[in-house]
């Protein structure tokens, strides 16, 4: 390059010098105008060279830079074919990883989408479940507003029909029947009825209006004399035990003879008892246990025989059904109004509100010797001390009726709503249960029912409940026992699902029944 620049390089220092000498005058000299004219003129010719020259000295300069790119590539040019090959391996390469990422991406996803179906499942589920819960609430609060502005309230279109002086007639009646029985059962070895106790929703405050009423009692039966009655309750982790039986005893009555009129059955002479049969364990007993069914046929030939016996009513007939393990009867007053009764068998469990009844588990399918533990005098006894200790009397049996009523039809027993309802009864001051608070406790009542429905667990009131009144008394085994759960069914899942829909037909069953009364 030096060999190409350094001629025009001189070439272009020595014009300059040149063009500097003839510029510069000579000290003394005198220069006319003819010569400044030409040395004008070779001032503007020798520019114009000079720019011509570096122009030619750019282009030159220009051409070799080209000629060394050229040349370099000239030189790479026989190493086009590795790189090309190189370049094709980095991009298989990249697009395979981006394959390989991606699958993997999918297969990592999978598992995370597989565990979390489920709980996007549930959480939709819970969504719907809570936006349902609104526009319920939504709904009570339209109706509470209704209530406060134009709501005919609940007694005007559900006026209490307790029938509480039918049901006293009824007591009265039995009273002097079973005063006949005992007197005619005196001299005989069968069972004593005692007077009886009013049970139901008749005599708990609350019988559905739909219904005619059917004034059941427990009429408890005493051993005769010279008997025991021993309890079996059957299997001792079940409660209330189902399977219970009551086993005749004979006793030994030496030393009191002359007093219960009679030879002791243990000790006397087989003459000396030729007249004196146990009729309880020959007549009414199988296997020394006491017979349901035969005790339920000689008691309704015992009340046949208390009826005629009686002394003037304003009732004028009794007409006894066949049962087979109650009484049953129809009485027709002078005004030839019918009321049904049901006189059930029970024998007392110690000194408790608990009886072994001769009321069914399941129709048609419970033993003739077996005597479920019932709790239906207990329950009777929490509605009676409810109603005395409470300001507003009866009101709160309004909400039972309610229940009763939007329940027809639905999967839900009366028990249970009932069970609900003696819960509440227990856990909000009786204060809390007057009408102005209706549209609240009837809302509090199907809250609480869906909470159980949800937990699949109601628990029994007398078992395992510490909040049972002191006044009823309850057996060792019940207060110490586990809570029972009445909704252990409900681990179906298929009966779960259908519990939970019931739940929403009980609510709009109510929303109806609130704004239009039916």
């Amino acid at each position: 390059m030096v060999f190409f620049l350094a001629p025009s390089l001189i070439m272009a220092l020595a014009f300059v010098f040149s063009l500097l000498a003839q510029r510069v005058p000579c000290v003394g000299d005198y220069l006319d105008e003819e010569t400044l004219n030409r040395m004008q003129q070779r001032e503007e010719y020798l520019q114009e060279q000079m720019t011509k020259l570096l122009l030619e000295i750019e282009e030159m300069e220009m051409a070799r830079s080209r000629m060394g790119l050229q040349a370099l590539l000239f030189a790479l040019l026989p190493y086009w074919k590795i790189v090309s090959v190189l370049c094709l391996f980095v991009f298989l390469f990249w697009f395979m990883w981006k394959i390989h990422k991606k699958f993997r991406g999918v297969e990592d996803n999978s598992g995370v989408e597989s565990s979390s179906s489920e709980e996007q499942q549930q959480e939709q589920q819970e969504q719907q479940e809570q936006e349902q819960q609104e526009q319920q609430e939504q709904q009570m609060q339209v109706v509470k507003v209704k209530a406060k502005d134009e709501f005919v309230f609940a007694e005007e279109f559900w006026p209490i029909h307790t029938h509480q002086e039918d049901g006293e007639q009824i007591l009265s009646l039995l009273h002097h029947l079973i005063d006949i029985c005992q007197h005619i059962a005196a001299d005989t070895f069968y069972p004593v009825p005692a007077h009886t106790t009013g049970v139901g929703s008749v005599y708990e405050g609350w019988c559905p209006l739909v219904n005619k009423p059917v004034f059941c009692v427990v009429v408890p039966l005493l051993a005769p004399r010279g008997h025991t009655f021993h309890l079996d309750l059957g299997a001792p982790e079940e409660l209330p035990a189902r399977n219970s039986r009551v086993r005749v005893q004979l006793e030994c009555t030496c030393g009191r003879e002359q007093e219960m009129r009679m030879r002791c059955f243990l000790h006397a002479s087989a003459a000396e008892l030729r007249n004196q049969k146990s009729n309880v364990l020959r007549n009414l007993c199988t296997d020394s246990y006491l017979d349901v069914e035969k005790t339920a046929q000689w008691f309704q030939k015992l009340i046949r025989n208390a009826w005629k016996c009686r002394h003037s009513s304003t009732m004028r007939s009794l007409n006894v059904t066949q049962s087979k393990r109650s009484c049953r009867f129809r009485v027709t007053d002078v005004y030839k109004k019918i009321f049904l009764v049901e006189m059930l068998f029970g024998v007392q469990q110690d000194d408790t509100d608990i009886f072994l009844s001769s009321q069914e588990t399941e129709v048609g399918t419970t033993p003739s010797t077996t005597w479920p533990q019932s709790c239906a005098v207990a329950e009777a006894k929490f509605f009676l001390l409810v109603a005395a200790r409470a300001k507003e009397r009866n009101f709160y049996i309004r909400y039972m009726q309610v229940c009763t009523y939007i329940l027809a039809g639905l999967n839900f027993s009366v028990y249970e709503l009932k069970t609900v309802l003696m819960h509440l009864l227990t856990a909000i001051p009786l204060e809390g249960w007057h009408r102005s608070y209706f549209l609240e406790r009837i809302d509090d009542i199907l809250r609480y029912l869906r909470c159980c429905v949800e937990e699949k667990h109601l628990g029994h009131f007398f078992i395992g409940n510490e909040d049972v009144p002191a006044e009823i008394i309850l057996p060792q085994d019940f207060r110490e026992s586990e809570p029972l759960n009445l909704f252990e069914h409900l681990e179906d899942p298929e009966r779960h699902e259908q519990a939970l829909q019931e739940l929403e037909e009980l609510q709009d069953r109510l929303l109806s029944l609130l704004i239009y009364g039916k």
